[in-house]
């Protein structure tokens, strides 16, 4: 019989090249014999990592070649396609006599089968069990979803609770002493909603690549101009973090009030993209922008929503959870891997059931729907959804940038101002160029064109950043196509008028102004803190930026000045903190090039060589040798320590594994023996 290091001696080299590709982890560093690289083969993560990339028709072959004793017999799969399996070195020997790779099946999870199928009116089911019944199943979900029982017999008292269960189909007979929970049952049981893996591929609608560009593009940039937001403001003020560097329900609040929408997922985006970091300021821990950040905030729009794109699938935190804002419980690195997984199929249920079976096992139907809706945010994906060119190229490790810039259009620098007091952007703004509009305008309708609306408060915010009346005009006149409307020109004069009428200055620091009833009003307001000196002055015993702020809360609009009259921008610097960015998972990947050099040494390994120690049809773990032959309806020799602390011997067939103990079968006296996985000393097969 050919053992599996002959069936690897036997691979052609573009048999073993496929291999390489899809297997690259097992031959980094190359391997230096066929027998070396057969056992790697068998190792479980390396077994493992094969079976992920598996669809549901291969899972289910496999599934039907285990319950045939492949492990250990040939089959016969003439009539089944072998290649996904083949290709992957999960099976070997020819069409008629296929046998399964070792370490194959105990690298599947326990317990789980893509081919297992429920009542339709399983949740109502599961809803309406007694509490024995309950206990079975519960007990069952928790310990490898297989048990041994005398109930399971067809002919066993009806009325027990394993009977009703198995007549309902909440459990499968496996024989007449072994039940097993299906896995829509354990899924119902786990909160789920019964998940169907479908056995044909589901159909793709067509997609109109470049409609689906265009949505994304507008919704993308529209992140980008949120996230700028987001660093601008931390930039002027860092906001607080909880002890456990989690954001407070309060600060998270306050900061949607102050941006007019929710930063949770934008937040994530930016610290996973190293934009937003954690660190002390002023004795503080606080939430704050990086020095990466200013970087970010100079680069071209297509750049900026490239970065956005990478840190958020790179991102470790998930938002399908009541955790804090960045806190410990927010935290998998596991969801990495798991947003590309669904990614890859578009958030389509159904399409990731078919191609990814085994990794879908372990993603929840409210993480998929939460990765579908950020996606469509961030411009990952549209509203069909269809994947965008900048996610496609993510997902194949091309470069992420170059897509982008394809689809931004080239920046405008020429506004169109309405009489209605707006202001319609007709392409992409430079960051410069929009961040000077978002200080005197409010967003009314974003997009790649998009409108602003000029306010009384907008304006008043302009002013407040330190602008002046001429300033904003003179930026007007030089962006905006003909002329601008007269009451947009009012209603920044009218607004410019009362803003700044009081004049600041160090003395410690003093108040002056052209109207004595501000003065008054302003000694009124601050009795403690200012002193007038004259009906047009005041003095203060604060520094400049002190007053400046009391002023302010107080509900007065000064401006700073020097000794000489001239206006001074009293906006402090920005406290930056560390960057901790992100990345996604390191792919194990092999050149053309290595890949020859791989296959001439293994060439050069003598056949002496390759099967002098040839893999083990099971592991020489005592455990997966016992699942093994539990899988295959085989016997084993059974080495164990009974109670009484003597050595004991005894041929028997495995039942179930599981909990810790094993169930075995002894045909001489027809009894089924429980016996405690660590008083077992050895296994070998019968």
């Amino acid at each position: 019989m050919t053992t599996f290091p002959e069936a690897l001696t036997d691979f052609t080299d573009e048999e073993l090249r496929t291999l390489i590709l899809l297997r690259p982890e097992a031959f980094y560093p190359a391997p230096p014999s066929i027998a070396s690289l057969a056992t790697r083969l068998a190792l479980p993560g390396s077994a493992a990592r094969a079976l992920h990339q598996l669809s549901t028709p291969a899972i289910a072959l496999l599934e039907r070649l285990g319950d045939a004793g492949a492990e250990f017999d040939p089959f016969d799969a003439t009539e089944a396609d072998l290649t996904p399996l083949r290709e992957r070195a999960l099976i070997y020997g020819p069409d008629n006599a296929v046998r399964v790779a070792p370490g194959v099946l105990s690298a599947m999870p326990q317990g789980w089968r893509v081919a297992d199928t429920a009542p339709d009116d399983v949740e109502e089911l599961v809803a309406g069990l007694t509490p024995a019944e309950r206990r079975v199943l519960v007990t069952l979900s928790v310990s490898g979803g297989q048990g041994t029982t005398k109930a399971a017999a067809p002919d066993a008292d009806p009325n027990t609770p394993i009977a009703t269960l198995i007549a309902k189909g909440l459990l499968v007979r496996a024989n007449s002493t072994t039940v097993r929970l299906p896995r829509p049952v354990r899924d119902v049981l786990r909160g789920y909603p019964p998940r169907s893996f479908p056995m044909e591929e589901p159909v793709t609608p067509e997609v109109d690549q470049s409609d689906a560009d265009k949505a994304a593009t507008t919704q993308g940039l529209d992140a980008v101009r949120q996230l700028r937001q987001i660093i601008t403001s931390f930039l002027q003020e860092p906001i607080p973090l909880n002890k456990d560097g989690s954001v407070g329900v309060r600060a998270r609040t306050n900061l949607s009030k102050k941006l007019g929408f929710d930063p949770a997922l934008l937040i994530t985006i930016g610290e996973s993209a190293g934009l937003i970091g954690r660190g002390n300021v002023d004795d503080v821990d606080v939430l704050g922008a990086t020095r990466d950040s200013l970087t970010w905030l100079d680069a071209t729009l297509s750049d900026q929503w490239a970065i956005l794109l990478a840190g958020w699938a790179a991102s470790p935190w998930r938002l399908d959870t009541d955790a804090k804002l960045l806190s410990p419980e927010m935290r998998s690195p596991d969801t990495r891997t798991n947003r590309l997984t669904v990614l890859r199929q578009a958030g389509n249920v159904q399409r990731l059931f078919f191609h990814s079976p085994l990794a879908a096992t372990r993603i929840s139907p409210q993480f998929i729907e939460a990765t579908a809706q950020e996606a469509q945010f961030v411009g990952a994906l549209d509203a069909t959804p269809a994947i965008s060119s900048p996610l496609r190229a993510l997902l194949n490790h091309a470069d992420i940038a170059a897509a982008t810039s394809e689809l931004v259009p080239p920046p405008v620098d020429t506004l169109i101002a309405q009489a209605d007091m707006t202001v319609l952007a007709p392409g992409p703004l430079e960051p410069e160029m929009g961040n000077f509009l978002e200080k005197i305008a409010e967003l009314e309708s974003p997009g790649v064109a998009s409108v602003w609306r000029i306010t009384d408060g907008s304006v008043r915010n302009g002013l407040d950043s330190g602008l002046t009346a001429d300033e904003i005009h003179a930026w007007l006149t030089d962006h905006v196509l003909g002329e601008i409307p007269q009451g947009i020109t009012f209603l920044i004069n009218d607004t410019a008028r009362t803003h700044g009428s009081i004049r600041a200055g160090t003395a410690m620091s003093y108040i002056r102004s052209a109207d004595p009833a501000l003065i008054t009003t302003a000694v009124e307001k601050l009795p403690s803190v200012l002193r007038p000196l004259a009906p047009t002055v005041a003095v203060a015993q604060l520094p400049l930026p002190k007053l400046m702020d009391a002023l302010r809360k107080a509900g007065l609009q000064p401006t700073a000045e020097d000794e000489s009259g001239a206006q001074l921008n009293m906006a402090p610097e920005p406290a930056l903190v560390p960057a901790t960015p992100s990345h996604l998972p390191q792919q194990t990947s092999v050149s053309a090039d290595q890949a020859d050099q791989i296959i001439a040494r293994l060439r050069s390994d003598t056949p002496a060589d390759s099967t002098s120690t040839p893999a083990p049809t099971t592991t020489g773990n005592p455990l997966e040798t016992l699942r093994a032959a539990a899988r295959g309806r085989k016997q084993v020799t059974l080495g164990y320590v009974d109670k009484h602390g003597r050595g004991q011997t005894l041929t028997a067939r495995p039942l179930s594994v599981s909990a810790g103990q094993v169930d075995v079968h002894i045909a001489a006296t027809d009894s089924v023996v429980r016996i405690a996985l660590p008083r077992i000393t050895k296994v070998v097969m019968a």
